[in-house]
């Protein structure tokens, strides 16, 4: 059901289509866009200090202003025999046990170049459920390169985002519950997610 690189879906872009429509009129109404996150300026992504071909993944306790959460473990998942990245973190103001809130990280360390990366970040989407109707920001993947991609994650008046990168050293996942419900607002979450990424790779 994802566009891009694994393939199109006329009639994932369809129901996208009628829902965004459907958002429109509730923005006449009550208003439709979420905001992300709730009055916080995003942090600027660090410049990478490694060269491609020598980054790795760190796991840190705060990433773009998330705090890491260690009560709650996600479900498993087996993401490949190098460094694994499979965690959840909390935006401010989510309380600890807000869980249905929470963002899901899954990123792993890859040998064998793009290609190899771009096929473990579509299998790190396919254990999430992000079924993206429609994708943002490939033409912006910041400091990093590669490719990434944002997409809504379900139909966009759930607000629930998830966004993608893959490169020639690593590949991740992150879930952004109730991030943006217009395409507008998807757009808005880019600079948020390649933020993310550089707390991640490093």
């Amino acid at each position: 059901m994802r566009n891009g690189t694994a393939g199109g879906d006329v009639g994932g872009r369809g129901r996208l289509g009628r829902a965004l429509a459907g958002c429109l009129v509730l923005i006449s109404l009550a208003g439709c866009y979420v905001g992300y996150p709730e009055g916080e300026d995003i942090p600027e992504p660090r410049r990478p200090t490694s060269a491609p071909g020598e980054r790795r993944l760190a796991a840190p306790e705060t990433v773009a202003g998330f705090t890491k959460v260690t009560g709650g473990r996600p479900p498993q998942a087996e993401l490949g025999p190098g460094t694994t990245i499979n965690a959840y973190y909390r935006r401010p103001g989510i309380e600890p046990d807000d869980t249905d809130d929470f963002s899901r990280v899954l990123a792993a360390e890859v040998e064998g170049g793009a290609a190899q990366a771009e096929r473990a970040k579509e299998r790190m989407l396919d254990l999430v459920g992000g079924d993206l109707f429609s994708e943002t920001g490939r033409e912006e993947p910041g400091p990093l390169g590669g490719v990434s991609s944002c997409g809504f994650h379900g139909v966009p008046e759930d607000g629930d985002v998830v966004c993608a990168w893959s490169d020639a050293d690593t590949a991740g996942v992150i879930t952004l519950p109730g991030a943006a419900n217009t395409e507008a607002g998807l757009a808005d979450v880019v600079p948020l997610f390649v933020a993310m990424r550089h707390d991640l790779v490093q």
